[in-house]
Formats: structure tokens, sequence, C-alpha cells
């Protein structure tokens, strides 16, 4: 895929269909937008530059992601902060949170302004910078967080690792709510899934490999919600994957615990089947589960008990994918199919309308982030719109991925609903192919 970035001063967006996230979708009145900034259509000057959209195409809010890795600073053979950002654009992403994972991992001020710098030298998607909770993410003492704070760090993390010593945990809650920011933690018995490999059960055993058991997760979602409940703070928990995860987060939000999730596409997609072949393209963390998990996770989405769909875009060079299962890396690029996925599993099979399926991109992370300005166009914010042909059918291939890596089990697989333009402050990026 090619894209094609243009710069403008005063720009009209005609026609189309405009959708209001989890309210309505209205044919587009018109949206003006000069030096970045959306404002009244009516105040739209005689030399704007015009759009006209057809009325097979869509109007949303740019979309927003809570949880995608970039790799940099360390494995820059896989992504880099340039590739990364330039291939959220093609999945119409206006904004991403990178996780903290990278080597060294951001646990200091000093990464943070790294990262800052380096998304400010790419010039496409915009990037918040999640930090570490514990130093060297080992999960012994505290980081930074204060000066990360003061760095622009926006909620704290050990994803890949979970924060084990819960004394720990209720530490990091209390001083993060202080800080007045959020705790993403993935959840892990590290006891229960060691050396484990993919989903316990019936493929695990037909492989003879070390299965994960579902409870790894949701022994650690139970612990984080209790502690949530007791020191009344924030937990957002990352890649929801089971059926317990997904009912005990719903008994949390009953009782107005401070709790948000998240799940990621393969998680309402895949199953641990789809391991069968030992394509290493399927191994993630967690791993993929059961019909019974998809199911749960796709009422969950439905009912509102997960907040938001995440890419968890994990790029992986070959060198790290290619090597046998065992020795494989977990993680799977999650950008630039995760709307195509989402449309077709959730809102062609009636678990979500279109205006809450776009709520789960964009309104809704906006509102965990506390981001007032984003996942939403109105008059006096930066313009950040994602436009899209929900009929237009493709399929994924090597030639047209533009991450830097090419870890995707969903290579050859057709898809309907192709992101087409995303308009980011004072640039369109047209996405060619």
């Amino acid at each position: 895929m090619n894209i094609k970035k243009q710069h403008f001063d005063k720009l009209i967006l005609r026609g189309g269909k405009l959708i209001i996230p989890n309210k309505r979708i209205i044919n587009n009145p018109g949206i003006y937008i000069e030096n970045g900034i959306i404002k009244n259509i009516k105040n739209a000057k005689k030399d704007a530059h015009v759009l006209n959209l057809n009325d097979k195409q869509y109007v949303s809010p740019g979309f927003i992601d809570l949880h995608c890795h970039l790799r940099e600073p360390g494995n820059i053979d896989s992504e880099t902060i340039k590739s990364g950002t330039l291939s959220a654009i093609a999945g119409g992403f206006s904004l991403i949170c990178c996780m903290p994972n990278t080597n060294p991992p951001i646990d200091n001020p000093r990464l943070v302004k790294y990262i800052y710098n380096q998304k400010k030298k790419a010039d496409n998607a915009e990037v918040l910078v999640i930090g570490c909770a514990t130093k060297n993410r080992m999960g012994k003492t505290l980081a930074d967080i204060d000066a990360m704070i003061s760095a622009g760090i926006v909620a704290v993390s050990d994803d890949g690792s979970p924060i084990s010593d819960s004394a720990l945990m209720q530490e990091i809650l209390e001083h993060s709510k202080d800080l007045g920011i959020f705790v993403i933690d993935h959840c892990e018995v590290l006891e229960l899934s060691d050396s484990g490999m993919i989903n316990q059960g019936r493929i695990s055993k037909k492989l003879g490999l070390k299965g994960i058991p579902d409870i790894t997760e949701s022994i650690m979602v139970l612990r984080d919600i209790v502690l949530a409940e007791y020191t009344k703070s924030r937990v957002h928990i990352a890649h929801v994957s089971t059926k317990k995860s997904v009912d005990l987060i719903r008994w949390a939000k009953k009782r107005h615990i401070k709790i948000t999730a998240e799940t990621c596409p393969h998680y309402f997609t895949l199953t641990e089947d789809n391991c069968l072949d030992l394509n290493t393209n399927f191994k993630v963390s967690p791993p993929l589960r059961t019909k019974a998990d998809i199911e749960a996770v796709r009422q969950g989405l439905a009912d509102g008990t997960i907040d938001i769909i995440a890419t968890d875009h994990a790029p992986w060079h070959r060198s790290k994918k290619q090597v046998g299962w065992e020795k494989a890396k977990a993680g799977m690029i999650g950008f630039e199919t995760v709307f195509s996925l989402g449309y077709q599993e959730l809102v062609l099979k009636k678990y979500l309308t279109l205006e809450k399926y776009i709520a789960c991109l964009t309104t809704k992370p906006a509102q965990i982030l506390n981001l007032k300005d984003a996942g939403k166009i109105t008059d006096g914010t930066p313009a950040a719109i994602t436009i899209f042909d929900l009929n237009k059918v493709w399929t994924l291939s090597n030639n047209n991925i533009v991450s830097k890596s090419k870890n995707s089990p969903f290579i050859g697989r057709k898809l309907k609903g192709k992101v087409q333009k995303v308009i980011l402050k004072d640039k369109i990026f047209n996405l060619i192919g």
C-alpha cells in the first residue's frame, strides 16, 4: 500500500455519511478545517480546498489505540516509531498509545522525551507514551512515575509482564491515583503460566505443548478488581481473552469499581484451533482461547463490559517468528486489519451497531485517557478524522502491509470495509492500494 501525504491550509469536507459515535449516523453537513482546527462550516473560506465524498463513504472521528508496541528503542528491525505510526495511519488511527516494554524499557523521563521527539520527526499518527510502572519492568520497585508524568506519560504499565507483587500493585495504584493517572495491567499468574505457550485444553494436548489455563488471567483480574475497590483507584485490564475474565469485570462494574477493559480483534476472531498447524503468527500472549471465550468477549463488547478495542500491535521481524513455535516471540501486527475484522465479526454479525462499534475505537478510549478534544468532530478541536468505505473488499498480503513486520495470521484473508483517508490537523493521508 502507498500512503500519500498532503498538507493544506483550509479544507472543506463534503458528502458522505457522518458517524456520531454511540449515537447516530447522519448525512455529513460539511466539515471545515482551517490551520488544523475544525471550525463552523458557515465560516468556510472561498479559497479552501474541497474534498467531495460519495454516499458509500463514512466520516468518523480518528481512531484511537490504547495499546500498541512500536519496538523503538531496541528492536528497530521489527518496527520503528516512523514505520509504526505510518502503519497506524493505514489502519485509520490518528492517535496511538505505545507500551513501555522496549529495550531499554521506558522507565525514565529521558526515554519518554526520546519517543516524543521521534514521533515529531515521523509526522504521522500522534503518539502518547505509557511509562513503566516499575523500574526496568522488573516488578520490584516503583519507577520514577512523577518525573515521567512531567515528561508526558498518560498511564503506567509493565505490559508484557504482570505486576505480581500485590503489595507493590497497591502502592502503584495509590501513587498513580494521587498523580491523576491510571494503571494498565497485563493479567497473568506466572506460577500458572510458566513455560506455557498455548491455551491449555484440547489443542495443547493434541500438540503435546504445555498449556496456559484460562485462570492464569482471571485470577489476576480478580486481584486487580479487589485492589481497585480497596484503593479507589483506576485499573485498566489489557487484552481480555477469557469468559471468566469477562464475567468478573461485569461483576466489578455492577459494583461501580473503577475498572475498564479492552480486548483485541484476535480474541473475538480466532481460537486455539487456528494453532493446529503451528503457524507462529497465531502465537500471542495471552494465547488464543476457545469458541466459548470468543462468544463471551463478543457479548462483553455488546453489553459494555469490555469498553474498547485495542490492537496490541506487536510487530516482530521474521527472524523472531519463523523459528518454530517453542522459540517464536508472541504477538501479531494489528493496526491495519482491526477495523475490517471488527466490522465483519461484530457489526455484520449483529453484536454491535456501527455507531457503537466506532465508539469502541474513538470516544471510549478518549474518555479512558481523559482527552477532552479527542474522539469527536466538533468546532474548536484539532482535526482527527477517518474516512472509510464499508463495501470495499480487499485481501491482506505481504505487499500491502505498511508495517515493517509482516507477522499477521490474516495474510490471504478477504476482508470487508477499508480505511481510505485519515485527516490529521493540516494533513491528509491518502491510502492507495
